[in-house]
């Protein structure tokens, strides 16, 4: 019985390190899960974002191209038109100076032909500030997409440090994984031999409890009952003697009486019986 305790006391115990051990494992395990889960998570959303600013990046210079393109064909022009300009305001000088020094038919001729170039000189000026206007908003979205192409080429420079960070961390926690997951498994199954056997040893306990119990019960019922008739042989033992006293003082009464008959009962006891035998006696005769 005593061993039966001791080695129940001594499973429970054992079960309850176990216990520990393992939950303590399953939480590592479980870190160590979600770790790879945000290692692996993160290496893919790299990826993404790797490829979202490659893609990005590569519009943003595309742009830059277009734009510097179209800033160096507007610088053409304005030089185009600057020369022409330069030759246009030359040529009016020229018509100026016939129409000062010229005949009064040549006059007239000159006069068209300043009108005309001054419409040009007013038509190459009116496309020089078109172009410079333009050149100016490419000049700004030249430089927005500059800044928006270094903050791009920034992030993915980032992304490419931050990359094998979350390698080492997949790496580490696939080799912790492979550690703590058999570990888990074995300490699971030790946990449950364990309990096995405790359930075992405590039926038996259990069985032996209950026999004991049973045991003290019938002893407990054996004494009742030992109890009892010697209780009853008790209550016999006063009974008896009662009677016995009495039935002794019921014959020494009776015993007083007949030793000390009064002379006339005497008598008449006499007579009846000497009446009685004659009466006999007579009927004998007659039959």
């Amino acid at each position: 019985m005593a061993s039966l305790e001791a080695l129940t006391k001594s499973y429970r115990a054992k079960k309850a390190e176990v216990a520990k051990l393992r939950r303590k494992s399953e939480n590592n395990l479980k870190e160590t899960l979600s770790l790879k889960r945000r290692s692996s998570s993160g290496l893919a959303s790299l990826e993404r974002k790797k490829e979202t600013l490659a893609r990005q990046i590569s519009h943003v210079a595309q742009l830059l191209n277009q734009y510097r393109a179209q800033k160096e064909s507007i610088a053409r022009l304005k030089l185009t038109s600057e020369e022409r300009l330069k030759h246009e305001l030359d040529t009016q000088d020229s018509i100026k100076q016939q129409i000062d020094y010229g005949s009064s038919e040549d006059k007239a001729s000159a006069q068209e032909r300043l009108r005309f170039t001054e419409e040009k000189i007013a038509e190459l000026r009116s496309g020089m500030k078109e172009r410079e206007a333009a050149e100016a908003r490419l000049e700004s979205q030249i430089e927005q997409l500059a800044k928006e192409k270094t903050r791009l080429d920034s992030q993915l420079r980032k992304q490419t440090h931050v990359k094998p960070v979350l390698v080492q961390q997949l790496k580490s926690s696939e080799k912790a994984e492979s550690v703590l997951r058999p570990k888990v498994q074995s300490l699971i199954k030790r946990e449950e031999q364990t309990t096995k056997t405790l359930h075992s040893i405590e039926k038996k306990l259990a069985e032996s409890l209950e026999q004991r119990r049973k045991a003290k019960r019938k002893l407990q019922r054996a004494k009742r009952k030992h109890a009892k008739r010697k209780a009853a042989r008790k209550v016999k033992a006063k009974t008896k003697r009662k009677r016995i006293t009495r039935k002794a003082r019921t014959r020494t009464k009776r015993v007083a009486k007949r030793r000390a008959p009064t002379k006339k009962a005497t008598k008449k006891r006499m007579t009846k019986r000497r009446i009685k035998r004659k009466a006999k006696r007579s009927k004998s005769r007659r039959r």
